[in-house]
């Protein structure tokens, strides 16, 4: 059975467009479950209303995608859990596609991922994560680094996730998450089985917008990511040695983003340990 968790906040209008596809997918054989990270708009009644067979989950305490798409996945009745975006729309036979590949191939292969295309036509399915100039670079489209899966749209096995033990509630509310994820699978030796047959579609990026803050946040998690998962003394030197040069750069170019998401890293990485508790990336 699949379990389909969608994380939403203030997102009643996506999910009014989106829902009716995402439920026709899933059919009778097995369910959808909608986690309201503390919406203020008309979410909960939008579900109630014209999403009966919907399961609402409505949160309480910190906001975040992390702490939204963990509960998500616990109250799930599925063995297989697919995580989607609400700004994410399949195509026919996607999910069943997702579930029999995964369901074939060995143990090891912990989590399914579709070929995710943009407005553009462009695929954004193959993630992975590279440290290049002292900094980590998420990079989309590419052979290259270590391979993580889209927080878009992605079917794990409820086994791996468990043991994997969800998402990092560190880069709350957003952000880096899924990559810290792929790493973590990455050291216990897992893979992920890469579908392109299959296609999913997605509004990039509909809920949380470009704005500053937004991207600010993306350069603060970087950071995190850094110190959670590059932590031997040649990824650190590296690290120290490029920062000055990256700033000065920010600064003549007004990247504003990146100079607020390091002074928002400062201001919070003293609350961390040092390097995480990841130790070295392999």
């Amino acid at each position: 059975m699949i379990s389909v968790v969608i994380p939403s906040r203030n997102g009643a209008a996506l999910l009014a467009e989106n829902l009716p596809a995402v439920c026709r997918e899933v059919g009778d054989s097995g369910e959808v479950v909608v986690v309201d990270d503390g919406s203020t708009d008309r979410t909960a009644n939008l579900i109630r209303s014209q999403f009966p067979q919907v399961r609402l989950v409505r949160r309480e305490g910190k906001n975040g995608f992390c702490y939204a798409v963990n509960e998500g996945m616990e109250v799930a009745s599925g063995d297989y859990l697919l995580l989607l975006n609400n700004d994410v729309v399949p195509s026919s036979g996607s999910f069943t596609g997702m579930w029999e590949e995964l369901e074939k191939a060995g143990e090891r292969n912990y989590s399914a991922v579709p070929a995710i295309l943009r407005p553009d036509g462009s695929d954004e399915s193959r993630c992975s994560v590279v440290f290049r100039r002292g900094l980590a670079r998420a990079v989309i489209g590419s052979s290259l680094g270590l391979p993580y899966p889209s927080g878009a749209c992605a079917l794990f096995r409820r086994s791996a996730w468990e043991a994997l033990g969800g998402l990092s509630t560190v880069y709350a509310p957003i952000y880096w998450e899924d990559a810290d994820l792929g790493v973590r699978a990455h050291r216990m030796g897992m893979r992920i089985l890469h579908l392109p047959q299959l296609k999913v579609y997605h509004h990039h990026a509909a809920t949380m917008g470009s704005s500053l803050a937004s991207e600010a946040l993306r350069e603060r998690n970087r950071f995190l990511f850094m110190d959670r998962n590059y932590g031997s003394i040649g990824y650190r030197l590296s690290r120290k040695l490029w920062l000055p040069l990256h700033l000065l750069k920010a600064h003549l170019t007004g990247n504003r983003p990146f100079i607020r998401g390091y002074r928002d890293y400062r201001a919070v990485s003293g609350t961390l340990s040092p390097y995480g508790t990841a130790g070295l990336w392999l």
